[in-house]
C-alpha cells in the first residue's frame, strides 16, 4: 500500500548530493554527473538497457455485452519524448529507507508506468524511498530526515537524467503517492523556478497526493509557472488528482487532496481536463475484477484488463476544503461486468491504490496528444 507524506518542504533541510562536473552535454541544462546514478544498475529502467519498460503489455477491453477484444500494442522504436517515473511506496525492506536493490519496485514499475512505452522511452530511477515499514511505524526512523534522503535521490537521478541522458528532448513526469510527495517538492524548487527545465516539460502527471495552487487560479501554490492542464495537448502543465468513490469523499485528515493554509488543493480530471464528468479508460491487471464469471476472465490472455464506460470520474471539492477525483462505477446487474471496482486503501485513502490503474489509458492518450502538440510546436 502507498501514500504521500503530509510533512510541507518548510521543515526539511536540503543538502546538494555530491556529483563531478563533466564537459557539458548537448542539453540547456548544467553538467552533472552523480555518484549513483551514472551506474545503469541503479536504474529500473533506461533507454540504453533492457528492462522491464521494454516489455509489451496488451490490454483486452471487456465491453458491456461481454465482448472482448484485444486493443493493438506497439513498443515505441523511437518515440519523440522521455517520461521520467518515480514510484510510490513499495519497498519490502526491513529498514525506515530501502536499498537500492530492486525487489517490489519492479512489480509496481510494471503496473504503473512501464505501459507508457507506447508512447515514450521510460526513465525509471531507483531511490531511497521511505519503506512501507517506515510508513507504517514498524521500524525506527525520523522523519524529515529519511523523507530527504527519499528527496535527494530524486533529485541526484533528475540532474543526471538532464545532463546525461535527456539530450534537449521533451519529457513527461509519472509518479504516485510517495512519489509524487517528491515530484512535488521536485517541481516547487528545481524545475519550475528554471526557464531551461521547464522548457523540456510536457507534463507532469502528479497522482495521489495534494498539489497546491491560489484559490481559483491555476499556478500560485507549488508552481509559479507552470499551470494545470485544461485542454487536449496544452503542454508543459500539470495533471494532478487523488481519487475517491463518489459516495465516500475524504474526510477531515485525510492526506490526499488537503489544503494548505492560503493554499487550495488542485484536482484535474485526466477524462475531462476542462472539467465536468468524464469516462476514464482503465488497465488494471487481468484478474476477475471486471468480469464476475471465472471462466470468462480466463478467457483473457492478456496481462492487462479495460472496462470502457465502466468508470465516470468528475473532480469535486468537499466542504473542508478537500479536493478529488470522485470516482462512480457505473453498474448494470444485468450484464456480464462486475458491478463495482476494488481498491479502496486505508481508512479515508479512498481509491489511492488504483490511481493509475483507472486512469491509465486516458493517460497513455493524453501523453500521445501532448507529445505531437509539443513537437509541432518546436518543429
Amino acid at each position: 500500500m502507498s501514500t504521500s507524506s503530509p510533512v510541507t518542504s518548510a521543515a526539511v533541510t536540503t543538502t546538494a548530493p555530491p556529483a563531478e562536473i563533466i564537459a557539458a552535454p548537448t542539453t540547456t541544462v548544467a553538467p552533472y554527473v552523480s555518484q549513483i546514478y551514472k551506474d545503469p544498475a541503479n536504474w529500473l529502467c533506461r533507454a540504453d538497457k533492457i528492462d522491464t519498460c521494454d516489455n509489451a503489455a496488451p490490454l483486452t477491453n471487456v465491453a458491456a455485452d461481454g465482448t472482448l477484444t484485444v486493443e493493438p500494442y506497439e513498443v515505441a522504436v523511437d518515440p519523440p519524448i522521455d517520461c521520467f517515473y518515480v514510484y510510490p511506496t513499495s519497498s519490502e525492506d526491513a529498514s525506515y529507507n530501502s536499498d537500492l536493490i530492486p525487489g517490489s519496485e519492479t512489480v509496481v514499475t510494471d503496473l504503473q508506468a512501464a505501459r507508457f512505452n507506447q508512447v515514450c522511452k521510460v526513465y525509471a530511477p531507483m531511490y531511497r524511498s521511505v519503506t512501507l515499514a517506515g510508513l507504517f511505524g514498524s521500524v525506527p526512523g525520523d522523519f524529515a530526515t529519511g523523507w530527504n534522503l527519499a528527496y535527494q535521490d530524486v533529485l541526484d537521478a533528475w540532474r543526471h537524467y538532464l545532463a546525461n541522458d535527456n539530450h534537449g528532448r521533451p519529457v513527461v513526469i509519472l509518479s504516485h503517492s510517495q512519489g509524487s510527495f517528491h515530484v512535488v517538492r521536485l517541481l516547487r524548487e528545481e524545475i519550475d523556478p528554471k526557464p531551461e527545465e521547464r522548457a523540456l516539460i510536457v507534463s507532469a502527471i502528479i497522482a495521489g497526493t495534494a498539489f497546491q495552487v491560489a484559490p481559483g487560479q491555476e499556478v500560485g501554490g507549488d508552481t509559479q509557472h507552470m499551470p494545470l492542464c485544461r485542454t487536449v495537448g496544452q503542454i508543459g502543465c500539470v495533471i494532478t488528482f487523488q481519487s475517491y468513490r463518489d459516495s465516500a469523499p475524504p474526510l477531515p485528515g485525510a492526506l490526499f487532496g488537503a489544503p494548505q493554509g492560503t493554499t487550495a488543493s488542485a484536482c484535474v480530471n485526466p477524462a475531462a481536463l476542462a472539467g465536468g464528468p468524464g469516462l476514464l479508460d482503465a488497465a488494471a491487471p487481468t484478474a476477475p475484477w471486471i468480469l464476475t464469471d471465472p471462466a470468462a476472465a480466463a478467457a483473457i490472455t492478456t496481462p492487462f484488463m479495460g472496462a470502457p464506460g465502466l468508470i465516470a470520474a468528475e473532480c469535486k471539492v468537499t466542504t473542508d476544503g478537500y479536493s478529488y477525483l470522485a470516482i462512480t462505477v457505473n453498474s448494470d446487474p444485468a450484464d456480464p461486468r462486475a458491478d463495482d471496482i476494488p481498491g479502496d486503501g486505508s481508512p479515508n485513502w479512498g481509491l489511492h491504490t488504483v490511481d493509475l490503474s483507472i486512469t491509465q489509458e486516458t493517460l497513455i492518450n493524453l501523453v500521445r496528444e501532448q507529445a505531437t502538440a509539443f513537437v509541432g510546436l518546436h518543429d
